[in-house]
């Protein structure tokens, strides 16, 4: 076993006793509508999972690079939280402070983390846009399943996520769960 890496032991424990705090981070912008379906942790699963599976629509040579860039995208929120829309215009985050502070102990590691995060939030780069869409989408996919359910103030996050996607394959994707039956995969092995 190389013990050489500058990864040490206490800090790379210390990291995910703080990433777990994520699964008790509340997704906020949910709470307008009267709505808890999430904690931070579930939202970056699937948006991970998303990611992967949009690079590869989008002919993206590493999947796997842009599931790691989404997965550790909102890392920060363990220490800023989830700032919703509302909130972002009274408050002012250093979400960057935050998500170098947090990796900061975690040698080469750490920074290749920091870089895979700054470059979700600039989507500048092809990875940087195909991992925020990814985000995105998986509000849209969230959305859907409340709006099936009930609650029609989440149709209106279905429209408003459009201007923020940048990749064919995203905008593509918005278009089918707008009509998607959330509880289709299930039914279909019924039959």
């Amino acid at each position: 076993m190389d013990t050489s890496s500058s990864l040490s032991d206490p800090e790379l424990i210390r990291f995910v006793f703080e990433i777990g705090q994520l699964r008790r981070e509340s997704r906020h912008g949910w709470l307008r509508i009267n709505e808890r379906p999430e904690n931070v942790a579930e939202h970056s699963h699937r948006a991970a999972v998303l990611g992967y599976l949009l690079a590869h629509r989008e002919g993206f040579p590493d999947p796997n690079r842009i599931a790691t860039m989404v997965l550790f995208h909102d890392m920060h929120e363990a220490r800023t939280g989830d700032a919703d829309t509302v909130q972002r215009k009274y408050v002012v985050l250093d979400e960057i402070r935050a998500a170098a502070e947090q990796v900061d102990g975690l040698g080469d590691a750490g920074g290749e983390i920091l870089r895979m995060w700054e470059e979700v939030e600039r989507a500048d780069t092809e990875a940087g846009r195909i991992a925020k869409d990814a985000e995105i989408l998986e509000i849209a996919f969230t959305a859907r399943e409340l709006v099936v359910r009930g609650n029609t103030d989440a149709q209106e996050w279905i429209k408003s996520l459009r201007a923020r996607l940048q990749t064919t394959s995203a905008l593509a994707l918005l278009d089918a769960i707008d009509c998607a039956d959330p509880s289709e995969w299930w039914k279909r092995l019924k039959r």
